[in-house]
């Protein structure tokens, strides 16, 4: 396939790699996605997950904003409580065993929420993770875990959604390949 030139290639087709070349297509790179998998099997594990988004937020205000289509009813009938950073950091040393890169969870937890804001802005929505996080206690749902919210669709709508924002931003996709080196 020789003549193909880009000024970005990113190897995998999961939430992390859709997202980063979006992000650089965004910045005006010309971005080319490589998928090892067929069309119909892309997307990594994400395609398999519950599409749940540990995020950073100080209460029903926040998330409010990431899932606008959530009702008065609903709001009332939920408490969603908040996730700090203090929390966050905690669960990352917990779950890892404080062996992850500080650097990178620093990342990951101060740019959590405006990373799903961004991700909305995308096309991608999002909805709480009613069915697999929260409980029934005293009459409102009450999250456990860290988790409130999900993509819409869980990870099949996830992956399916941004196929669609890589695809309208022009983003080029070439299956059943692999990356053999980098250079």
């Amino acid at each position: 396939m020789s003549g193909m030139e880009y000024d970005i290639v990113v190897v995998g087709a999961g939430n992390a790699a859709m997202c980063a070349a979006l992000a650089a297509r965004e910045s005006g790179k010309s971005v080319l996605v490589l998928e090892r998998a067929n069309q119909d099997e892309a997307n990594g594990n994400s395609r398999f997950t519950a599409g749940a988004m540990r995020i950073v937020y100080n209460g029903e205000e926040d998330l409010r904003k990431l899932m606008p289509d959530l009702s008065d009813q609903e709001c009332a009938d939920t408490d969603f409580g908040t996730y700090t950073q203090d929390e966050f950091y905690d669960d990352m040393a917990r779950i890892t065993q404080y062996r992850a890169d500080p650097d990178m969870v620093e990342i990951l937890v101060t740019k959590s929420y405006e990373t799903v804001s961004w991700m909305r802005t995308k096309g991608i929505r999002f909805a709480p993770i009613w069915g697999r996080q929260a409980f029934k206690i005293d009459g409102k749902f009450k999250f456990w875990g860290g988790l409130t919210v999900e993509a819409v669709g869980g990870g099949p709508g996830l992956t399916d959604a941004l196929m669609k924002a890589l695809k309208e931003n022009g983003v080029d996709f070439l299956y059943g390949a692999r990356a053999l080196s980098l250079i």
